[in-house]
């Protein structure tokens, strides 16, 4: 097997014609990154990313669960309707 490129050119050759625009490093994708690191804290070798158990503060109670304001949201069945329990 050769190291010609099916066009005829070596490597060299080409690293000749490019010059300094022959990119020396290709960076990863954004995808391939995910995918190494997935790896990477399987086999051990990189943590487990840690995330707060629970939020604190005043609309929180203390299981960490957001506390809806009074009248927030939306009645399923508005009783007052002039179309007779149309969803609101």
């Amino acid at each position: 097997m050769t190291d010609k490129h099916p066009n005829g050119y070596t490597k060299e050759m080409i690293r000749e014609l490019l010059g300094t625009s022959c990119p020396q490093h290709v960076a990863e994708s954004g995808c391939e990154e995910r995918k190494r690191k997935g790896r990477e804290m399987r086999a051990g070798l990189r943590p487990y990313p840690t995330y707060p158990a629970k939020k604190v503060g005043p609309n929180f109670d203390e299981n960490g669960k957001y506390i809806y304001p009074e009248g927030s949201g939306f009645r399923y069945m508005d009783p007052n309707s002039e179309w007779g329990g149309k969803v609101s």
